[in-house]
């Protein structure tokens, strides 16, 4: 959450003397930092979400000053503000309409006003922003290391948050982000928050056992799945050296509830990195809701080996196709017409692999409950398959 252009004007608008006079729409992103930019070199060299602070003493003609907005913008700035009455006396109409379409901050400050004063008080605030949002981001993370931890937890955030409404988890995988050391880690946490624009509600990002999480308070379905969506789209534009796969956990009440999102989107990340899917929402999930959500993978494959092996052993033997055989049996739900249409196959052949496949089996696979264990081990399948060396 942190120190925002928003907090500033409420905080210290008078006190500053501060005007906006383009960019509401994005006084919600927060300040990382404060910088004094009087030349263009040096932007290049920000992180992103930093504030610029400017007397104008570079840009005093008209283009060159919209020439470093757009620069700033390029660079993700949070905004600008200028220190009016020397160097630059107006700001031209056409640059705060730019700003305005780009929902970019532009606020003035009058020259009387002392800027190392304002540097000085914007950076304090954005260091105990920070420290907050650490702390608010350790509360979150021994919820879900110890939910025994939730109660203490819960007192702790209720200021920050509102612990009685919805929450909803999201887990963001980059490939070999778990190699990365800290500040590595950290430079890809500033550009993963710089892609999630217009979080007006609150919430927490962080890293946390392999993965970012971001849980997020009170936002509705719509709002957050526009949010991710755009997110995805601005990070593979902007990372494409990275593969990002996202899952998305059940919007659940209440912050007690918080950790079954959690587990969700666990879930669904997992599915995503395992099947290269951009994104999974756990309610998409169908049956992989349950596959997915066994901590102990090792049971699935055990199953998946134990129901098939008979099929598996006989195939490889033989050069045979009963295992595939028995999955179109069971995809076209044992019709045999539609088998032989489908697959160009002659009934003949299909009875007869049928009736070996129920011999080696043992099970005459007649009814729907001695269908369905061969159905998962199929779907289990599928998930070795798509990924062997994936987190299964």
């Amino acid at each position: 959450m942190g120190f925002t252009i928003e907090d500033a004007l409420v905080q210290t608008g008078e006190q500053y003397q501060l005007k906006l006079l383009a960019g509401q729409a994005g006084c919600s992103n927060t300040i990382s930092w404060v910088h004094m930019i009087e030349d263009t070199t040096i932007i290049q060299q920000l992180w992103g979400k930093e504030l610029a602070v400017t007397t104008g003493l570079g840009f005093q003609t008209h283009d060159a000053l919209m020439h470093f907005i757009q620069r700033l913008i390029r660079y993700h700035s949070v905004g600008l503000i200028i220190n009016t009455g020397k160097y630059i006396m107006d700001i031209p109409q056409d640059i705060i309409d730019y700003c305005e379409e780009q929902e970019f901050p532009l606020l003035t400050t009058p020259w009387k006003i002392h800027m190392a004063d304002l540097i000085k008080d914007f950076s304090m605030r954005c260091l105990s922003s920070e420290r907050e949002d650490r702390q608010i981001s350790k509360y979150f993370k021994e919820i879900l290391t110890n939910p025994k931890t939730i109660e203490e937890s819960r007192n702790q955030l209720k200021d920050a948050f509102d612990v009685d409404g919805f929450f909803q988890v999201i887990l963001i995988d980059i490939e070999n982000s778990d190699q990365f050391d800290m500040i590595e880690r950290r430079r890809l946490a500033f550009q993963l928050e710089l892609y999630f624009e217009k979080v007006d509600s609150p919430y927490s990002f962080f890293w946390h056992d392999g993965y970012f999480a971001m849980i997020i308070n009170n936002m509705s379905v719509e709002e957050l799945e526009n949010l991710v969506e755009s997110m995805y789209k601005r990070a593979k534009k902007r990372m494409s050296h990275n593969a990002i796969h996202i899952g998305i956990g059940t919007r659940m009440e209440n912050l007690r509830n918080m950790i079954l999102s959690y587990k969700r989107a666990l879930a669904a990340v997992h599915m995503a990195s395992q099947f290269q899917y951009p994104m999974v929402f756990f309610e998409e999930m169908g049956i992989y809701q349950i596959l997915f959500s066994v901590e102990d993978q090792q049971v699935l494959k055990d199953m998946y080996y134990r129901l098939l092996e008979p099929l598996m052993i006989y195939d490889q033997k033989h050069h045979g196709e009963l295992e595939q055989t028995l999955y179109h049996y069971l995809s076209y739900d044992g019709n045999q017409q539609l088998m032989a249409k489908q697959l160009y196959m002659h009934r003949n052949t299909i009875n007869y692999r049928l009736s070996k496949i129920r011999d080696l089996l043992g099970c005459d696979l007649s009814t729907a409950e001695e269908k369905l264990p061969y159905m998962l081990a199929f779907y289990i399948q599928k998930m070795i398959q798509k990924n062997k060396s994936a987190k299964f």
